[in-house]
């Protein structure tokens, strides 16, 4: 639990402050590291941009792994389908499938406990079922 909250606290500060955004299309650099150098108490707030088509909501997971100086720090998961402040959101149903396309700011952020380099390394987990379209998963990290 302590690593999860972590997690979320380091997530949330990737995102929120709005200086630098990084951008990672979990759909073909699934895995991908990205390094950012913060300050001490700097945060990242982190961000989902989706796109799917499903006729049943499936699940989905964004699994992070967090590192300074290449030391692991914690790792936790969150539903990238759970944000808060969605915007540019799109949800219509035709026919049984729903197209949904946002962008909302996930529960978490990173917060740097000291001056250094901060690697994030995010892995997409969803579940298989014929219906799912996925036409966009991204990560987007906002310092």
């Amino acid at each position: 639990m302590k690593a999860l909250i972590l997690f979320l606290v380091v997530l949330i500060g990737f995102t929120s402050c709005g200086d630098k955004a990084v951008s990672v299309d979990l759909l073909t650099e699934n895995g991908k590291e990205i390094s950012v150098e913060l300050a001490a108490k700097e945060v990242v707030t982190l961000y989902a941009e989706m796109e799917i088509e499903y006729e049943i909501k499936p699940l989905f997971i964004y699994h992070c792994s967090f590192y300074k100086e290449g030391i692991f720090i914690v790792e936790g998961g969150v539903d990238p389908l759970i944000t808060k402040k969605n915007e540019q959101e799109s949800l219509t149903v035709k026919d049984g499938i729903t197209h949904w396309k946002f962008r909302g700011q996930l529960d978490g952020h990173l917060t740097a406990t000291s001056d250094g380099v901060y690697s994030i390394k995010t892995t997409f987990i969803k579940n298989k079922q014929a219906d799912l379209k996925i036409i966009k998963a991204n990560i987007v990290f906002i310092k």
